[in-house]
């Protein structure tokens, strides 16, 4: 009886630390990461980028204040904010590339790639590249932070909101008009339609490699006993399926009912399709072929817990932890490598 009390004590007191688990430069979640040859970077809910080596685990602190980091041939850029109105574009693996400097009204959401460059999107603003600057495109309605953006696919781009349980939805940019609307289906329903803003959470936007000029949207949510999630290409304002897996149905439960399909919480392009991640679970598509998939073993490493690589995917223990003393959940993300 002492022995088990003892075991039971040992055991909340490791998941209580697991709970508290934050890294002494990510801080307490992982946002993105990006394999390019030997290196790992990630960024962290702490706004810095750090470089690990995949051959000894070293880690280095590449950048602070990072807003967004993406990856671009040879290039690896990031957007980092010097004050409220002023950020500046820096690429992190030729650092004798000079930086360029920002003005704007209103905040920076992210970097997206043109074929010239890396363009910002802001609050109130497009910035496309332009020679060693930027020409400015002025929003005819303003964005929020904090979001998914795709390429420039022609003149548009596509920006995604992940609100949780309050939706999100996905935006339309026209940069040459400045544009702003909602991409959704309608419908008279509560929630109904595809990529409903009131109800879909994007978890992720890639190109779609098989059609040109077309996305391919990430829309998931796991809250209290609804579970939803599906992959979506979009075309201009149109809206078809393309994957999505039905949860097993398990007589009088709440969650493994009719209806209900498998959630995830990221998306990201690979080298030959695409992945789709949830906390055990994630798929792999090649082509017009989804499979799914365990989520492989996460084992300690330079601070981290991380998997092996799995067919050029990497996996990565994001966020930590919820659940209870026998059934831990994690959120994790899928780093695809340089291939």
């Amino acid at each position: 009886m002492v022995l088990a009390m003892c075991g039971d004590a040992f055991a909340q007191v490791r998941m209580e630390a697991r709970r508290a688990w934050t890294d002494p430069d990510l801080g307490g979640a992982i946002v993105e990461g990006i394999g390019k040859g030997n290196d790992l970077w990630l960024r962290g809910a702490s706004k810095k980028v750090v470089r690990f080596d995949r051959r000894t685990g070293e880690r280095v602190v590449a950048a602070s204040d990072a807003i967004d980091v993406m990856a671009d041939g040879q290039h690896l850029w990031a957007l980092v904010a010097l004050n409220a109105n002023e950020s500046l574009v820096r690429d992190l693996l030729d650092t004798d590339l000079p930086e360029r400097r920002i003005y704007f009204e209103g905040s920076p959401i992210s970097l997206f790639s043109t074929p010239e460059g890396p363009g910002v999107l802001t609050t109130t603003t497009v910035l496309i590249p332009s020679g060693q600057g930027f020409t400015r495109l002025r929003l005819a309605a303003s964005l929020e932070p904090y979001a998914h953006v795709s390429p420039l696919t022609g003149n548009v781009l596509f920006v995604g909101y992940n609100k949780g349980e309050w939706g999100g939805g996905l935006r339309r940019v026209d940069v040459s008009t400045g544009t702003v609307s909602i991409v959704k289906e309608t419908s008279d329903q509560l929630c109904g339609g595809r990529l409903n803003p009131e109800c879909a959470p994007i978890v992720g936007i890639i190109p779609d490699a098989a059609n040109a000029g077309c996305v391919l949207v990430g829309a998931s949510l796991a809250h209290l006993d609804g579970r939803y999630g599906e992959v979506l290409r979009v075309c201009d304002d149109k809206i078809t399926p393309v994957f999505s897996a039905p949860l097993p149905v398990v007589p009088n439960s709440l969650i493994n009912r009719s209806g209900q399909t498998w959630p995830f919480t990221g998306l990201v392009e690979t080298f030959n399709g695409w992945v789709a991640v949830g906390q055990e679970r994630f798929a792999r598509a090649r082509g017009a072929a989804a499979t799914m998939g365990e989520v492989p073993i996460l084992r300690p490493w330079a601070g981290l817990q991380i998997s092996d690589p799995v067919d050029g995917i990497i996996f990565v223990e994001a966020a930590c932890c919820w659940g209870s003393d026998t059934s831990v959940q994690y959120q994790v993300v899928a780093i695809p490598l340089d291939q």
